[in-house]
């Protein structure tokens, strides 16, 4: 397998794929979920401005997990042959700024302007959300040829 390099990885991470994030319990075992994320800020700068946000109810395992302990991963694959993925480990904080800024762009980038619109209505009504900001400390990225 051949890695990717940092812009071929970047443009990775920022398609609509579901990825899964894992934050660690209280006990030190892993904690895994589906999710959608978001890149927010520019990684092409390389000042290290560039972070993978997730939109999480505010009392979920996940929420609480990174309370307790911000380091997480994330990983993320193509639904393609060959099957390129990027491992994100990294260092979380939660944050209550421009969350509904967030949840409306993550909503349309993973399912369009007409079907996310309505779906960001009635979600922001059901959930109290905080973004989970990740900041990268290490970035792993395969092609997935063999």
């Amino acid at each position: 397998m051949g890695r990717l390099n940092s812009e071929q990885s970047w443009e990775l991470i920022g398609q609509p794929i579901i990825s899964f994030v894992t934050t660690m319990r209280e006990d030190n075992t892993p904690h895994v979920t589906p999710v959608w994320h978001l890149v927010d800020g520019d990684p092409s700068t390389g000042s290290g401005q560039a972070e993978v946000v997730i939109a999480v109810a505010r009392e979920t395992v996940k929420a609480r997990n990174v309370r307790g302990n911000p380091q997480v991963a994330l990983c993320i694959a193509a639904n393609q042959r060959p099957q390129p993925w990027v491992l994100i480990n990294g260092t979380a904080r939660l944050s209550e700024e421009r969350v509904e800024e967030i949840v409306r762009t993550v909503s349309f980038h993973y399912l369009g302007e007409e079907e996310g619109g309505p779906y960001v209505e009635e979600i922001l009504q059901m959930i109290d959300f905080v973004i989970m900001r990740i900041t990268p400390d290490r970035i792993i990225a395969f092609d997935g040829e063999f």
